[in-house]
């Protein structure tokens, strides 16, 4: 089966004689992102999103929709990639990234005559997104183990012809209460069950980065407000290329001490505009939230990087 897992990954990046080496990097398309990377020239990537903890940032954090504004370029006439998704708790909605899509076609186009070009690219574009939903641990270490087995059957998927852009793994810290159960109730303790899962899933996902020289991506809340590093520690072999970012939404100011009640309903119509506006920042964590070093996004009909 390995052998054949290295054919697939050969054969998906090599048959698609119009991908251009530059469109076998996964983020050259989003330069914003792209400069944050540690490695941006190479397409075996690892990029963690990571948001605040929910006790203390219990709104959207903005890292499924940084996500979905990845995968549609992905899926797009300029990469035509395939991604391959898991998603445990249901997060990822294909509507919403139609709407993604459809925007970032209506905002690269100057006509309305393109409309039924443009839907039937979003319904291609759409067919190239394998969405997988396991909800335990065993189960998503059998998912990844039978994905070089799924993607190398042609009768099983539409994407033979297409490289694999990525595989991303959504909340991967849902598991967290599965790998502690299963830890409690083997007959072999584990002295540390996370960082033995931590193992298995990072020797599994470089195995299949390699293979399918494609991007891994993973979101997941922190383990505390300050560090930005995720609830299920990844230990990740020495050299690989691995970029963490920091994703929330933009806070909105407090109110001024003594403000005035009329100021203060200036000031409320302000800030209800900046939470209507949807506003999240993005960061390299390391590297501080300075100029050049992060970016700001906009969650509306689509997904709009700030200059």
């Amino acid at each position: 089966m390995s052998d054949r897992a290295k054919r697939l990954g050969g054969k998906l990046l090599m048959e698609v004689g119009k991908v251009e080496d530059l469109s076998s990097v996964p983020f050259t398309c989003i330069p914003p992102l792209a400069t944050l990377l540690q490695n941006p020239n190479s397409p075996t990537q690892i990029l963690e999103l990571i948001s605040p903890p929910t006790p203390y940032h219990p709104s959207p954090a903005g890292k499924t929709s940084l996500l979905q504004h990845i995968i549609a370029h992905a899926l797009l006439p300029s990469q035509e990639s395939a991604i391959i998704l898991i998603d445990p708790l249901s997060h990822f909605s294909v509507p919403r990234l139609t709407s993604i899509l459809l925007h970032h076609l209506k905002s690269t186009t100057t006509t309305t005559k393109d409309w039924p070009e443009m839907k039937a690219t979003v319904k291609t574009a759409l067919s190239h997104v394998h969405i997988f939903r396991p909800q335990t641990w065993p189960s998503l270490l059998a998912t990844l183990t039978s994905l070089p087995t799924y993607l190398f059957d042609a009768k099983k998927h539409a994407s033979m012809n297409r490289r694999i852009h990525s595989i991303c793994l959504e909340d991967i810290d849902t598991f967290i209460w599965s790998i502690r159960t299963n830890s409690s109730s083997s007959f072999h303790a584990v002295t540390n069950p996370l960082a033995t899962a931590s193992s298995q899933l990072t020797r599994h996902l470089t195995k299949l980065s390699s293979l399918l020289s494609c991007a891994i991506l993973l979101t997941s809340r922190s383990s505390t407000p300050s560090t930005f590093r995720p609830l299920l520690p990844l230990s990740w072999p020495p050299g690989t290329p691995l970029t963490r970012l920091a994703v929330r939404r933009v806070d909105v100011g407090k109110f001024a001490p003594a403000i005035s009640g009329e100021e203060a309903e200036v000031e409320r119509e302000k800030r209800w505009s900046v939470v209507r506006r949807a506003r999240f920042e993005c960061w390299r964590v390391g590297a501080g939230r300075v100029d050049g070093l992060g970016f700001v996004f906009r969650v509306g009909d689509g997904v709009e990087i700030e200059n």
